[in-house]
């Protein structure tokens, strides 16, 4: 006979309304296999018109208000998909005291505040699931926490925004950047309001949590410094498709000699690399480790169905933990103490961008590739910005720079040296 575990739902709106569906779906085919059955008791919502077209399992009632699903004494596990920082930190943290585990798919609050919630989840003795924050398709967490647990990971590389990934395709595809935009918008891969997708915030808070699964590691939004795509154009990425890249806004972590360094921009990927192979609004995550090598992870990184079925997992996990009493472990174990360095710091090669061409090369550092675009040496910051004013000087008009993904070079010397990538993923 199966057993029952009691849930409660914090908000019906897409991501919402696909976990009401697919535990439906999925409803016979956990009880055999798992011997679990869900009851979804309770689901709280921000109010109960538009009545909405969806049918709720027998027995589910609405709420308007959030403690009325975290302190009811019968609900065991409490799935939060609402979104919200300081509202959804206060429910999961009263959730906690009254006994309940948790499963989010709240990448912002666990970027900002994860490392509070996992203590108190200790704390407290229950459990914190969120494969659903980072790359909802795809389950990096569990295999960054399960999958590498004996091997060292040395570098996390993600396409991790499927609204950025979109918009730089239909970019590379020709369409202007507003056009992309609203093309995104209509199709429903992108909100209204697209800033933390396009700014790389979105990005950033995704690579926070993957660097403390990958590295132990925490990072904050000031070391990573993202930089968006709003300012690049089509005519940009056609040129860089020309020879040989592909614009990508990338999530980089790297391990280096007790350094973590770390980087969320636009980066031109070699076309020989396969990451760069992911396009429109699916994800990829490359991890390099010391024992498997260079693996690579793609699948659909949000969506209602997508997300739902990893919330699910972590559902059936939690009640597991809940039956076996075995509650209150830490998804994540990995812990370390590094320093953080941005990754732009470091000696690497650069696309340049002009809107005018140039007729000869400003040093011998840099080379024409296109009619309006540049490949430099490994050049440090201030080489750069040398070789950036002198074009200018020169009347190329507006210069745009772009790092080229994996041309670090890591020793520290002053002068440029040949473009080599040091890691091919």
């Amino acid at each position: 006979m199966a057993t029952t575990i009691e849930v409660g739902l914090l908000g019906l709106g897409t991501v919402g309304s696909g976990v009401v569906t697919r535990l439906t779906q999925a409803m016979t085919r956990i009880e055999q296999q798992q011997g679990v059955h869900f009851h979804l008791a309770m689901v709280a919502v921000h109010h109960f018109k538009p009545a909405r077209p969806l049918t709720l399992p027998v027995g589910t009632r609405l709420t308007t208000t959030l403690q009325a699903v975290v302190t009811a004494p019968a609900i065991q596990i409490v799935i939060e998909v609402m979104g919200t920082i300081a509202t959804a930190k206060a429910a999961i943290i009263s959730a906690f005291q009254h006994g309940k585990s948790v499963v989010t798919a709240n990448k912002d609050l666990m970027a900002l505040a994860g490392t509070e919630l996992v203590a108190l989840a200790r704390y407290y003795q229950v459990d914190l699931f969120y494969e659903a924050s980072v790359a909802g398709g795809i389950p990096i967490l569990r295999t960054l926490a399960d999958s590498y647990a004996t091997d060292e990971i040395q570098q996390v590389v993600g396409i991790v925004n499927g609204t950025a990934n979109y918009i730089l395709s239909a970019m590379t595809a020709g369409q202007p950047y507003a056009q992309a935009l609203a093309a995104a918008q209509t199709a429903g891969y992108a909100e209204a309001d697209s800033t933390n997708d396009v700014l790389g915030l979105d990005t950033t808070y995704k690579l926070m949590i993957l660097s403390q699964f990958a590295f132990g590691q925490a990072l904050t939004v000031d070391q990573i410094q993202p930089v968006g795509i709003n300012t690049l154009t089509a005519a940009q990425c056609q040129q860089a498709v020309r020879a040989g890249w592909q614009l990508k806004l990338l999530a980089q972590a790297q391990q280096h000699q007790g350094r973590i360094y770390c980087r969320v921009a636009p980066v031109a990927v070699p076309q020989t690399v396969p990451i760069s192979q992911v396009a429109g609004v699916q994800n990829g995550i490359a991890i390099t480790s010391k024992a498997l090598g260079a693996t690579l992870y793609t699948g659909p990184g949000a969506g209602g169905a997508a997300t739902a079925n990893s919330i699910l997992n972590d559902l059936l996990v939690a009640a597991n933990h809940l039956i076996q009493h075995t509650r209150g472990r830490t998804f994540n174990a990995n812990q370390a103490t590094l320093s953080v360095t941005n990754l732009r710091t470091v000696p690497q090669a650069y696309l340049v961008f002009t809107t005018v061409a140039i007729g000869r090369p400003v040093t011998a550092d840099i080379q024409q590739r296109t009619a309006n675009c540049y490949q430099t040496m490994v050049l440090t910051p201030n080489q750069l910005a040398a070789i950036v004013w002198q074009l200018v000087r020169q009347g190329a008009g507006p210069v745009t720079t772009v790092p080229i993904a994996f041309s670090t070079n890591w020793a520290s010397t002053p002068t440029a040296q040949p473009v080599r990538p040091s890691v091919n993923i």
